[in-house]
């Protein structure tokens, strides 16, 4: 389960999050929506760590950031985008690394298989495109067997058959009991696999129920009208 408590981030004088809470229980799905700009990347940055917090507390299974740094963030995995991925190793360097430092039993050999980069394993990063990219950053969190999972993104650059695929997996992982939390602008994927919507909006967070509404039309009401 992952807790973020009354967390408050600016930058260069400007205000991103003020008091931001929310809850993300375990086998839960959770997606950050907002425009850009509004803070999605910034708060996955201080949930890992990567950005300080003024006030509040996060934690993974009870396990504070703050105050058990290292055992938190092994209680987590994030990768903020391709862009960190090192060009010049191939996408099974980057898989056996994860697996080395999250201590990790998962099978690399099926992994790839189930996200089919079992022909570009050993290919270099940067002889691949962004959708290939973006299947090894899912291919390191599902191999570091992290209890909580965040991603930005995830979907961009992504046909739907990849799409679809994609969904598929973060489906599969909720039922392994994970907790996933990720930022997108896929409307209709956030719909299909989402159990919560955290919606950033005037540096809150509004935490919603996907009852099965219609996405669209809140994510129209919360920010075009």
């Amino acid at each position: 389960m992952l807790e973020v408590k009354q967390v408050h981030v600016a930058f260069k004088n400007q205000l991103i999050l003020k008091n931001a809470s929310f809850t993300v229980e375990d086998s839960m799905i959770a997606c950050l929506v907002a425009p850009n700009g509004r803070g999605k990347t910034a708060l996955l940055n201080v949930i890992c760590g990567l950005v300080p917090s003024k006030t509040g507390g996060i934690k993974c299974n009870g396990i504070s950031l703050r105050s058990k740094r290292r055992a938190f963030l092994h209680q987590l995995f994030y990768v903020q985008s391709t862009e960190d991925l090192f060009g010049n190793l191939t996408v099974k360097d980057h898989l056996r690394y994860v697996k080395k430092m999250w201590q990790s039993t998962i099978d690399i050999t099926k992994v790839l298989t189930r996200v089919e980069l079992t022909n570009s394993q050993n290919k270099q990063i940067q002889q691949l495109s962004l959708d290939k990219k973006q299947q090894v950053l899912l291919a390191m969190a599902i191999v570091s067997d992290a209890p909580v999972l965040l991603m930005d993104e995830p979907l961009n650059g992504l046909d739907v058959e990849a799409t679809r695929k994609f969904e598929e997996i973060f489906v599969e992982l909720r039922g392994q009991g994970k907790t996933i939390v990720f930022a997108s602008h896929q409307l209709d994927s956030i719909e299909r696999v989402s159990d919560k919507l955290l919606f950033l909006k005037d540096q809150q967070i509004l935490t919603v129920e996907n009852m099965g509404q219609d996405v669209e039309m809140q994510y129209g009401e919360m920010y075009l009208t």
